[in-house]
């Protein structure tokens, strides 16, 4: 297929949410769980490109097709996946907590109000406001990077997934950072596969959905 990697833009914002939305339910579309169908990027995918990249250290990569013609909100047709992530975990949680969470917190209410919402909604609107749970010290300890990383069935188990890690990689690098971690949903049993077949291993003294990339031992191909 005729993909090409590019830095990601604040334009892409859009294709992210739905991928995200797409994906969220351990690998699968999470679209019958949400009315809010937002809210999924809004945790796991916006905030590493629409906050500072000076506070949060944030960076990212998305997968094109350029021989699609995109459709008016620069959704399905043309951006099929996304890698995104931080060189600075701690830094990107304060800027979460400074920049981020806050407007979604008066958006999004705690108490429903009137505001159709399914269970799973209301699980993510209680997640924007607490913020996910700061990263384990476990984790730090091999990198101060995470990321995340979701592609569209089309563009899966076709090699873009490895070479969109390596990107990430070739960034990392050119920060003096040896490695990169990732938390996964502990039901998708198809991204740990993938994980384990790039060269992902566990952490010591961390949960086991919790895995790390030393680019000591990363191989491109």
């Amino acid at each position: 297929m005729p993909f090409t990697i590019r830095p990601v833009v604040p334009a892409d914002t859009p294709a992210l949410s739905r991928i995200c939305l797409l994906t969220g339910d351990a690998g699968q579309s999470a679209e019958p769980l949400h009315r809010h169908g937002e809210l999924p990027g809004l945790a796991w995918a916006l905030p590493y490109v629409l906050i500072s990249s000076k506070a949060a250290r944030t960076w990212g990569f998305v997968l094109v097709d350029e021989t699609a013609a995109p459709d008016e909100d620069h959704i399905m047709n043309v951006v099929k996946g996304y890698i995104l992530g931080t060189s600075d975990t701690r830094a990107y949680e304060a800027a979460t907590e400074a920049e981020w969470w806050p407007h979604l917190r008066i958006r999004f209410p705690l108490g429903n109000d009137g505001d159709e919402r399914t269970d799973t909604d209301q699980e993510y609107i209680d997640l924007l406001h607490r913020a996910p749970d700061p990263a384990l010290e476990a984790c730090l300890a091999v990198s101060p990077a995470h990321m995340h990383i979701n592609l569209l069935p089309e563009a899966q188990r076709c090699g873009w997934g490895r070479k969109m890690i390596g990107y990430a990689v070739n960034h990392l690098r050119g920060q003096q950072i040896g490695a990169v971690w990732v938390d996964m949903d502990e039901r998708n049993v198809g991204a740990r596969k993938f994980y384990e077949k790039v060269g992902f291993r566990g952490i010591k003294g961390a949960p086991d959905t919790l895995v790390a990339l030393d680019f000591e031992s990363w191989k491109a191909n």
